[in-house]
């Protein structure tokens, strides 16, 4: 046969077959090295293996940590959840329900205001039902309005920390202490946690919560209205200066509805809970007049006319607090407050 036809069936050499390079006493640690690394793949995978289950690891938790915020995100602002599960979260996380002028409203101030009054609600009702016309129609007042809530804590924070103020623990404490002694049946410490759980479903770190930011916007409120403290300060001047309280009531209360009966309130229980305006009346002589007096909302000056065994008359000159929530207004109207979710426009 042929040179040339035999050498057409010779086996070629593949290009890429390994070439085995001839081992001498210079290259045989270096031999030795690739055996024992190829062996120690066997003898400890998980060494080996160890950055890629790491990798992976990580991997499964941030796709674990976003379906999770997505699910969350979801349930907040789209289904608009307000169930416990989720009320708890919102604890945990300072989510956002709204922003007012660059601060956040934060959504658990928001859902505490809202399951507080549905669950008052419920109670009141015994027969409300969210998924009636009406049920939905009155869930959607109280969401407005606690959406409301919400966004004016968040402005009372920005003004506050404006001012430095703040309210301590033992100012809730003493606010608190005197609503207790205020109502009609002296109520224990579990009495009381009892009541706020059953009426309006909240515990009493919670409550301690609503106290506190009612308290905080309070001092804002009076801190501002530069212009209601020059005019209970008239008024007070005015009473020095010899005019009768029936005139100053006239020039300067703004109550309207005890103005057309120079200021008389009628009788009240000294009991009642408005923050010390009725048993400072019951402590002065009829006729005395009063130094001015903080209330939740306003400035009074009262007179005391007469007591009856647990009950007070007085007069009161009384001017309001509008400063803070002009502000706020604006705020509103100029745009400053973005919600982040969609709720009636109505409260």
């Amino acid at each position: 046969m042929p040179k040339r036809i035999l050498n057409k069936f010779r086996k070629k050499p593949a290009a890429d077959e390994p070439k085995f390079e001839r081992i001498t006493n210079e290259t045989v640690s270096q031999h030795r090295e690739q055996v024992l690394a190829g062996g120690r793949k066997f003898k400890y995978p998980v060494q080996y293996a160890k950055h890629r289950l790491v990798i992976n690891s990580i991997l499964i938790f941030l796709g674990a940590l976003f379906v999770t915020a997505a699910v969350v995100w979801w349930q907040l602002y789209s289904a608009q959840n307000t169930g416990a599960f989720f009320y708890r979260v919102t604890q945990l996380l300072p989510f956002a329900v709204a922003r007012v002028d660059d601060e956040p409203a934060l959504y658990r101030d928001y859902l505490l205001e809202y399951r507080s009054s549905v669950h008052w609600l419920e109670k009141k009702t015994q027969n409300f039902d969210p998924s009636s016309s009406d049920g939905k129609r009155q869930a959607e007042y109280f969401k407005r309005k606690s959406l409301n809530k919400a966004e004016e804590i968040a402005y009372v924070r920005t003004v506050a920390e404006k001012y430095n103020l703040a309210v301590s623990d033992q100012e809730i404490d003493a606010f608190i202490n005197d609503a207790l002694k205020s109502s009609q049946r002296k109520l224990s410490q579990k009495s009381y946690e009892a009541v706020l759980s059953d009426s309006y479903g909240v515990s009493n770190d919670e409550y301690r919560s609503i106290v506190k930011n009612a308290l905080l916007k309070k001092k804002v409120s009076f801190k501002i209205d530069a212009d209601a403290q020059q005019k209970i300060t008239a008024a007070e001047k005015a009473l020095k200066s010899g005019q009768t309280f029936e005139q100053v009531v006239a020039a300067y209360s703004d109550d309207e509805a005890t103005k057309a009966a120079n200021g008389d309130v009628g009788f009240v229980p000294i009991r009642n809970n408005d923050q010390g305006i009725v048993r400072t009346a019951a402590k002065l002589q009829p006729g005395q007049t009063s130094s001015i007096i903080k209330g939740a909302n306003a400035y009074y000056i009262v007179k005391l006319i007469e007591t009856q065994s647990d009950q007070a008359r007085y007069a009161q000159i009384k001017v309001s607090l509008n400063k803070f929530s002009k502000e706020f207004a604006n705020l509103k109207k100029n745009g400053k407050i973005k919600e982040y979710i969609k709720v009636s426009t109505k409260e």
